[in-house]
């Protein structure tokens, strides 16, 4: 038996992420695929679960460098 882990606050799914950067989803997951951005959970159906913490880090570093991801 697996005891689940409670996180401080509710997991951003891809959609969440990509309306903060406002991207679509598919840019989000090219993201994760050249390893710019790093899900903290993967369901066991495969969806990816971010930290809103990560991502408010990330969105801060990238208005700071004055550009996006892609």
């Amino acid at each position: 038996m697996s005891i689940p882990h409670t996180w401080p606050s509710p997991l951003l799914r891809p959609g969440d992420v990509a309306e903060t950067f406002g991207v679509t989803t598919s840019t989000v997951n090219a993201w994760v695929r050249r390893g710019h951005l790093a899900p903290v959970l993967v369901t066991p159906d495969g969806h990816r679960r971010f930290l809103p913490d990560h991502i408010q880090d990330l969105l801060a570093t990238t208005h700071q460098d004055g550009g996006g991801q892609s």
